[in-house]
């Protein structure tokens, strides 16, 4: 849920609670104002009644009119003047009807009398009704603007925001500029982009400082391993070393390759995730695949593999030197990881590419089959391919994904090929 959607719903929800219950409140205010009203008109027919009386010693006429009742009853003990709700028939409409009745005693004429002044409480439920009506029409009223403003003033308001928001998603670090901070008006998002431009342009820089280290490791690693290796290949051709010293030599000639390929696969990572290799080309990738099946002919044979291809033709937009490592190491991958006279798979369709081969299970967690440096116990590779795979996918957002069923082991690459043609390549 958006922060604008949650801040509306929560301030609409408040609004409409608030004026719920203050509107509850205001009734109840208004009904006891207007039956504080009511008793002021029972209390100035008490003081006629007991006026009249006083002056003339009898009691006056009885009254029935349609809103107000007067009766008089004999008593025996006086009764205490209080004010109580009735309801009443009404003979002119036949039905019960809420009055307000006023109770108290009287002298007249040597005899005690209960007095009862009643008057309808009909007119004060009209009114109390409409002012009712008008509040509740003034609250939805409230209600509409409020949305309205969250929906059009508010948002006008988050814009610079969401412009914020939108910059730092098309941030690219090939751009070598910091996001710029705008003038917006309000100081919370003046303090947000200068917060950004800020951390953008420490990211350029941190981001400048690691090329520059990633080209001068590349550089100087790689000049005292061929140093190393020079020197060993002449060490080796010495005709005057024992077998002894010839196994020891082999032993680190064998290490300084394995470290050198090392050195290689860290810092291609390293540039990949850097996004060191911007320029992209349409790939033709059955054509790719073709290619690197004659170039790992020999291994194929040299382990007895059947290799069985179905691909479709078509453009994938990306890095043609990444394409190459991405297919090589998972064919190298295919061809090493297999069982002797085993099976290869490559399907290339318009969505997907899968490469599948036999093997036996695997010596570690499937889940971190495409960590760094997971490889079996027996393996002499880096454990660095599938991560380079991996990483290449994660750069340009392909779905990768492995899953094992018998004795087959399969990759699944999700890639948008571009004008696919249904002829399979033989």
């Amino acid at each position: 849920m958006k922060l604008f959607t949650k801040y509306s719903r929560v301030n609409i929800i408040a609004s409409i609670l608030a004026l719920l219950l203050g509107s509850i409140g205001y009734y109840f205010v208004i009904r006891s104002v207007l039956l504080h009203q009511l008793d002021d008109t029972l209390k100035i027919e008490e003081a006629e009644i007991l006026s009249f009386v006083k002056t003339r010693d009898r009691l006056p006429e009885p009254a029935n009119y349609r809103d107000q009742k007067i009766e008089f009853l004999p008593a025996q003990t006086p009764m205490p003047r209080k004010f109580i709700n009735i309801t009443r028939l009404d003979e002119h409409h036949h039905e019960d009807r809420p009055y307000r009745e006023l109770l108290f005693s009287v002298m007249a004429e040597g005899r005690l009398y209960t007095v009862s002044v009643s008057m309808s409480e009909e007119e004060t439920e009209d009114l109390l009704e409409w002012i009712m009506l008008i509040t509740a029409a003034m609250i939805l009223l409230l209600l509409g603007c409020l949305f309205l403003a969250n929906r059009l003033l508010l948002r006008r308001i988050w814009q610079p925001f969401y412009g914020t928001l939108e910059a730092m998603r098309q941030f690219n670090l090939s751009s070598r500029k910091p996001l710029p901070a705008r003038d917006s008006g309000i100081e919370e998002f003046r303090n947000l982009d200068s917060a950004v431009e800020q951390m953008t342009g420490k990211i350029l820089k941190d981001y400048e400082m690691l090329k520059n280290f990633t080209d001068n490791a590349s550089h100087e690693m790689q000049t005292p391993l061929a140093i190393i290796n020079s020197k060993l290949d002449l060490m080796i051709q010495d005709q005057g070393l024992g077998e002894g010293h010839l196994r020891q030599l082999q032993a680190m000639y064998d290490a300084v390759g394995r470290l050198s390929k090392l050195n290689q696969s860290l810092l291609l990572l390293t540039k990949i995730e850097n996004n060191q290799f911007e320029h992209t080309d349409p790939v033709a990738l059955a054509s790719l695949i073709e290619e690197k099946l004659v170039l790992f002919e020999d291994l194929v044979k040299a382990r007895g593999l059947t290799v069985d291809t179905r691909l479709d033709n078509g453009d994938l937009r990306m890095n043609t030197y990444l394409a190459d490592i991405l297919l090589n190491n998972l064919l190298i991958n295919a061809i090493r990881h297999n069982q002797h006279e085993g099976q290869i798979t490559i399907r290339l369709a318009e969505d997907d590419l899968l490469i599948s081969n036999t093997g036996p299970v695997l010596p570690f967690d499937p889940a971190t089959i495409f960590d760094r440096f997971t490889k079996g116990s027996h393996s002499d590779g880096t454990g660095l391919g599938l991560a380079i795979v991996k990483q290449i996918c994660d750069n340009y957002g392909f779905p990768l994904s492995y899953t094992r069923q018998g004795d087959w082991h399969t990759f699944r690459i999700g890639l948008p090929l571009r004008h696919p043609s249904l002829s399979p390549i033989p």
